[in-house]
């Protein structure tokens, strides 16, 4: 920090020397370059020394304290200013880039319009400034300061040790410390006061200096040059502050003026050539980047044929050592490794910009296939060198090769598939066309490239694949079928579109993949047939016949169903069996569907009752196996509508259990009856009682008034029976004038003796049989039963007939009770 103050200092006082108006200003002020170079190494920090350096070289001068601190002020927030704007704009202090030095002109041209504002404000309130002296004083501060912002900071930016190592290392920065000092000599020569020039030597030592600071922009880049700028510019203000040399005259002002102009075409001259010069030289670097890192090799060729400048990638495809100088000495073209350089020299001779296939050898037998490309250009000294591009396209020729063989391959195979393949572009044109095209339309497939489906399959096609091939653009999957006339036979096609995207995702096409469908069409066109016949068939049938399939609906069903339920086909097609039928009846068949799905033919009788009255059914299943005789596709129904032969069976099977005479039921009736009561009352529990009736003196109305009077006692006799019970109660004639009673659900042994009590009471009443009256009576075996296991009705009524013979022994007119197993009682 002390060196930075120090130099800022005398800076300061070297620029106090030659002041332009009063004491204060300056038309070059070299501390606003050292403030802002310390700012851009050091940052913020270095606010302190600066202002301090600026309010001793103010306070010394005459300023009064609050006026020098306030200038002070001012001259160290300008240059800050400018260093904070410059960060910003990502500034690079090497100043190797054009844009660098643009962004400092401008940082330092904002920063200094608050330098020179504040100054003369404070000079104007200290009263060093008149009022007419402001404007003046405000445009020198601000030139001077800018002036020695680009003179003095250009230097102290731009060093480090990259640059003065690059600027004066080895032989060539000798050489510019050479050209460095001569620039110094010429301005000491010119401002000494001990080596005061002739008049005629002046001013070539004047411009001498403008030609070396280009040389050395050139050469060595910004620090030199800027360096040199300097130097000038110190000797020359030295010179001058001491009225030696051409800017020193009688007129103070004018050689100020004159001083000033020549310092500032020295900076600006110096600027404009180091920014052609960084321009230049990060050209080089970008060619010198792009020649090492390039993928191609590249060799330059002098006119003898000598290697003078080879990349990496062509010493690795040339088998050359990296580290081997290029352009080694007598190291010839035709001296390459595996005798490359005479295919390489032979490349000389091609026209320029011509490519052409060579093939480099290897060391261990490989093969090289690379495109030589030659260019021609004269360098710096006037040579023509050829240049050699070497581009291997080894892998790209084995990826055409294997993309041909790979092309070909597809070509065999899309030619040999029984299928029309073809590839589309968005506008609808062919981009490819296997041989079917040929061999089902007669069409060759080169003739169809680039040609739109209209034209090739004509307006009416297209007209009606259009749809399914702008959804196919759309990205959707989409398909169609389609009869053709093809070169031999007609077809039925079908037609798969397949969108292509690109490798953006975008759909670019589609892929059109048409197989012969014609087995089929065919197939489905007999199937069709043959249901139609087979509807045509079980349409006759007086039945209902049905193919119900895994899922229990109806794929087929005859015209009956259609009568059945009073729905059209087409309804209940598709509907499931509960669906149709309802969910009760569904109940009942659901176990026979289940057994059927399970491969078992199933037959069985149904009964349903509605409102339109009773009806009976017999239905089959019949499954239906896979071609593997193991999984169940579904099941034939059919059902016969059996009420009319079910009444007739029920009529037959009345009639024949029952008695012509009376009505009552026969001897088979009631034994069935008996069966099935002596069942539900084992099965129910409960008590039941089975009556044996004798008609008493029925032999002698039947001897004495003759056989039709005995029947009219006999049918008379069934129907007083019958008035007696209840109507549930069963009532029989098994035979002559015996009759058998069945009481069912009694809930006392004494309801059978009412009954039977009940009985004999009624047939003591006369019977009147054609106007005459006849007296019998009635003899009951009465037998109680409980469910006793092991007891049959056959036993019941032996038990009953022993109970009826018991009453009659007791003087008939009575009833005689016991139980299945206990003796009886005889009740009068």
């Amino acid at each position: 920090m002390g060196a930075a103050a120090l130099a800022y200092y005398l800076a300061a006082r070297l620029g106090l020397l030659i002041p332009y108006i009063g004491s204060h200003v300056s038309l070059i002020w070299l501390p606003t370059g050292i403030a802002l170079a310390a700012y851009l190494r050091w940052g913020t920090s270095m606010a302190p020394t600066m202002l301090l350096a600026a309010f001793l070289i103010n306070y010394q001068i005459g300023t009064p304290a609050w006026a020098a601190l306030g200038i002070a002020a001012g001259n160290a927030l300008g240059p800050w200013l400018s260093a904070k704007l410059l960060g910003r704009l990502g500034f690079d202090a090497a100043l190797t880039r054009r844009a660098d030095l643009g962004h400092y002109l401008l940082a330092v041209a904002l920063g200094m319009l608050v330098t020179a504002s504040n100054g003369c404000v404070w000079l104007r309130l200290a009263g060093f400034l008149s009022a007419g002296q402001w404007a003046p004083a405000w445009l020198t501060w601000w030139t001077g300061d800018a002036v020695g912002a680009l003179l003095g900071g250009i230097p102290l930016v731009a060093m480090s040790r990259a640059s003065m190592r690059t600027s004066f290392a080895g032989r060539r920065g000798r050489f510019n410390m050479a050209l460095l000092g001569l620039v110094l000599a010429c301005g000491l020569l010119t401002f000494s006061p001990w080596t005061a020039p002739a008049t005629a030597l002046t001013f070539p030592l004047l411009a001498l200096p403008l030609f070396l600071m280009a040389v050395l922009a050139l050469r060595a880049g910004v620090l030199a040059a800027s360096l040199a700028v300097l130097l000038l510019s110190g000797t020359a203000a030295w010179g001058t502050a001491s009225g030696i040399g051409p800017f020193a005259g009688h007129d103070t002002h004018a050689g100020l003026l004159a001083l000033w102009s020549y310092v500032t075409a020295q900076v600006c001259t110096g600027v404009l050539i180091c920014g052609l010069a960084a321009e230049l030289l990060a050209s080089q670097r970008q060619q010198q980047a792009q020649f090492q890192h390039a993928s191609e090799g590249i060799v330059v060729v002098d006119p003898e044929g000598r290697l003078t400048a080879l990349n990496p990638m062509a010493r690795l495809m040339l088998e050359l050592a990296p580290k081997e100088p290029p352009g080694t000495p007598g190291l010839a073209l035709t001296q390459l490794p595996n005798g490359n350089g005479t295919s390489l020299a032979e490349c000389l001779q091609q026209p320029a910009g011509q490519p052409r296939l060579l093939t480099l050898c290897r060391s261990d037998g490989r093969r090289l296939e690379v495109e030589v490309q030659t260019a021609r250009y004269r360098d710096a000294r006037g040579r023509q060198l050829s240049q050699l591009l070497l581009r291997d396209v080894t892998e790209g020729r084995e990826a055409q090769a294997r993309l041909a063989a790979s092309e070909e391959r597809l070509r065999a195979i899309t030619d040999s598939a029984p299928a029309l393949i073809a590839d589309h572009d968005r506008e609808f044109r062919y981009r490819f066309a296997n041989r079917t095209y040929q061999d089902w339309l007669g069409i060759a497939p080169e003739a169809v490239l680039g040609q739109t489906v209209a034209s090739v399959l004509g307006e009416a096609a297209w007209a009606e694949v259009r749809p399914a091939m702008e959804a196919a653009l759309r990205g959707e999957a989409a398909s169609y079928e389609r009869h053709i006339q093809g070169r031999a036979e007609e077809r039925w096609i079908h037609v798969a579109l397949v969108p292509r995207r690109d490798a953006a995702g975008a759909v670019d096409g589609f892929y059109a993949l048409a197989s012969d469908i014609t087995p089929r069409r065919r197939a489905e066109q007999a199937l069709r047939q043959s249901e139609q016949r087979l509807r045509s068939i079980t349409d006759q049938l007086p039945m209902r016949v049905s193919y119900v399939d895994a899922d229990e609906r109806y794929r087929f069903i005859n015209l009956a169903y259609e009568r059945a339920f009073g729905r059209p086909r087409h309804e209940l097609l598709g509907l499931t069996v509960r669906e149709v039928i309802g969910a009760g009846a569904y109940g009942e068949a659901a176990p026979h569907i289940r057994r059927a799905l399970a491969g078992e033919t199933v037959s069985f009788d149904s009964e349903i009752t509605t409102r339109e009255g009773y009806r009976c059914y017999r239905a089959s299943y019949l499954p239906q196996f896979a071609d593997d005789g193991r999984e169940v596709l579904g099941f034939v129904a059919m059902i016969l509508d059996t009420t009319a032969q079910k009444q007739e069976e029920r009529r037959l099977i009345e009639l024949s259990q029952s008695d012509s005479l009376t009505g009552l039921l026969n001897r088979a009736g009631f034994e069935q009856r008996a069966y099935e009561a002596v069942q539900r009352c084992q099965s129910v529990g409960g008590t039941m009682a089975l009556l044996l009736l004798d008609l008493d003196g029925f032999k002698q109305v039947n001897d004495s008034l003759g056989h039709l009077a005995g029947d009219l006692l006999l049918r008379g006799f069934a129907g007083r029976l019958s008035r007696s019970l209840r109507g549930a109660d069963i009532v029989a004639r098994p035979g002559g004038d015996e009759f058998a009673v069945i009481v069912e659900q009694l809930s006392a042994p004494a309801d059978a003796v009412t009954i039977a009590g009940n009985i004999v009471e009624a047939m003591r009443t006369p019977f009147v049989l054609e106007n005459r009256s006849v007296h019998v009576s009635t003899s009951i075996g009465v037998v109680l039963y409980r469910g006793e296991p092991g007891l049959t009705p056959r036993d019941l009524s032996k038990r009953a007939d022993d109970l009826l013979y018991a009453a009659k022994a007791g003087g008939r007119d009575r009833f005689c009770l016991g139980s299945a197993e206990a003796p009886c009682t005889s009740d009068s």
